[in-house]
């Protein structure tokens, strides 16, 4: 079976602490759950693409021991490919404090993560064209490399910035689709991206670096797409009951590949987006949080994304 996405990225095992606020300076404070389960920015991307139906394989690195164990168990139950998955080291970590409102704050570790090596990235991931997918939670020299090789096989390329760092000029021309949020927006242009209308602006500057679309996520505030002729903004859907935001801009990433890959106009690709995305925000934890077709086809009533 032909390959729809190539995720190329970060693993991590999330230990998620529920908690009324953060402690203060040198104060102890007590949490109100805890859960540990699979995730990560790669992870997450290729199992939301996988439970719209995609086929999706995966390049990256998890560790000798039992988080990378449940990992793998976690791309099986998805029907990830992991022939790809390497074992080194120890498996990166992400330990995230989440608040009440659904706010969260995130530490990574990066274990594993950084043990993969340009190596690993290997010609015949590119063969048949697959959309392939990237973020920054893995060295820099092997998406700078993932990316000349995808651009010279004539693949359409999605990358992340996350978490944001700087990118050469020479890698980002060859990159279809650019997604980020305010805060990866504000790095990359050096100004701050804190409202629909320095989103704009900030649209219009990164989409002179890349080739295709930009997409600026804004929480709450909805999401910006610009292709270079037009500039529009997206509301958010409206969720009444907010229980945790992690993984919610993964979730959207893998929604805005699917409507790619379909061939759907972005209009309504950035709308379904938003719909998988707020899916994701009623419900606690990573992979399992994240809806199939099945789950968000009801909320959009739209026929054609069945």
């Amino acid at each position: 079976m032909s390959t729809d996405v190539f995720v190329i990225g970060s693993l991590n095992y999330d230990i998620l602490i529920k908690q009324d606020r953060l402690p203060k300076l040198g104060e102890t404070y007590y949490g109100n759950k805890l859960s540990m389960m699979p995730g990560g920015k790669g992870a997450n991307q290729a199992v939301q693409c996988a439970k719209l139906g995609l086929s999706v394989k995966m390049l990256g690195c998890v560790g000798n021991d039992s988080f990378g164990d449940e990992l793998i168990h976690s791309f099986h139950v998805n029907h990830i490919d992991t022939q790809y998955i390497k074992r080194k080291n120890t498996t990166g970590v992400g330990v995230v404090n989440i608040l009440n409102n659904g706010d969260y704050y995130s530490t990574i570790i990066k274990g594993a993560n950084y043990a993969l090596h340009v190596n690993d990235v290997c010609n015949h991931f590119f063969t048949g064209n697959p959309l392939v997918i990237l973020q920054s939670e893995i060295p820099s020299d092997v998406v700078n490399y993932a990316v000349q090789q995808a651009y010279e096989f004539k693949c359409p390329i999605l990358l992340n910035n996350a978490p944001a760092r700087s990118i050469r000029k020479d890698i980002l021309k060859k990159v279809n689709y650019l997604v980020v949020n305010e805060t990866e927006a504000s790095y990359m242009t050096n100004t701050l991206v804190d409202s629909v209308e320095t989103a704009f602006t900030a649209a219009r500057q990164l989409k002179e670096k890349i080739i295709s679309i930009v997409f600026i996520t804004l929480g709450d505030k909805g999401s910006i797409m610009y292709d270079g002729k037009r500039i529009k903004h997206f509301s958010a859907v409206q969720c009444e009951h907010i229980v945790d935001t992690t993984g919610a801009g993964d979730s959207w990433i893998g929604a805005i590949a699917w409507a790619i890959l379909k061939g759907y106009n972005m209009d309504d690709g950035v709308n379904f987006a938003s719909h998988v995305s707020a899916y994701t925000i009623r419900n606690y934890g990573g992979h399992n949080s994240f809806p199939t077709l099945k789950d968000v086809n009801p909320a959009i009533s739209v026929t054609k994304f069945k």
